[in-house]
């Protein structure tokens, strides 16, 4: 077992106790109140990873160092991306179809699936684990402008980092050369990283759920674009981001009471 698997398989029992964890007080506030589903879904949603965390890791131990074809671990993480869509329509009080939106997420996810299909060359499981992200960054768009939650500026960073970071990945697919593919790889992180930070720090100082649940969904498309030691960092990361958003769904029905 090479040292990446066992840093995989590391880190991914680190987030399967975290997931217990989370788990387990988001069930304890199904209890306390019937008032909104959003425990209930979030709770279902970190349970769907728990089970795809606990296949990989069944994986890792009997064929390590060798690439996971599509297995029932994608079905665990598509579920838990539309139950937190779910999660979030509980929540949303403004659900227009704003066409500028609905256009962006889809071009974006779209964009992410181009770049998936190419290296792994698996269209079906591709454009599947692509179409739930697509509405679930519609949500966060919607959830991010109908609350105020971040100004027009902090918007429109996001989007042109976004944009940057998966326009960087285009000369990974036709340059050639250990020095200048390392070079644009460290770039690419680079760009990403800054994001992620900031969306991090931003979801610590708002304690804003749906701000949260951005930079979730941001360190889970920087992992499918990275591999190697950057897949560890992003998905360290996204271990983070789920203990980011574990207490703001108790702020979150706090403030609908």
């Amino acid at each position: 077992m090479g040292i990446l698997t066992r840093l995989d398989l590391i880190t991914t029992i680190f987030q399967s106790i975290i997931l217990i964890v989370i788990i387990a007080k988001a069930i304890k506030l199904t209890t306390i109140t019937r008032a909104s589903l959003l425990p209930f879904f979030f709770a279902l949603a970190m349970s769907s990873n728990l089970l795809s965390n606990f296949y990989w890791i069944a994986y890792d131990f009997l064929k390590p160092d060798t690439r996971m074809p599509m297995a029932c671990n994608e079905i665990g993480e598509d579920a838990s991306i539309l139950l937190l869509c779910a999660g979030l329509e509980t929540i949303l009080k403004d659900k227009r179809k704003i066409a500028s939106e609905i256009v962006f997420a889809t071009l974006f996810i779209g964009a992410n699936i181009a770049l998936w299909i190419v290296w792994s060359g698996e269209w079906l499981q591709d454009i599947l684990t692509g179409l739930p992200n697509a509405y679930f960054l519609w949500l966060l768009i919607r959830g991010l402008i109908s609350r105020g939650c971040l100004s027009h500026k902090e918007m429109w960073f996001m989007a042109i980092t976004g944009v940057a970071a998966l326009a960087l990945q285009i000369p990974l697919l036709v340059i050639k050369g250990p020095v200048i593919e390392h070079a644009l790889e460290f770039t690419c992180t680079a760009v990403m990283s800054v994001l992620m930070i900031w969306l991090g720090v931003k979801s610590y100082r708002s304690k804003d759920f749906i701000i949260a649940s951005t930079f979730f969904l941001w360190t889970e498309l920087a992992m499918f674009l990275s591999s190697d030691y950057y897949y560890i960092w992003f998905f360290t990361a996204n271990s983070i981001a789920m203990i980011a958003m574990s207490p703001l769904v108790k702020k979150e029905l706090e403030a609908n009471d």
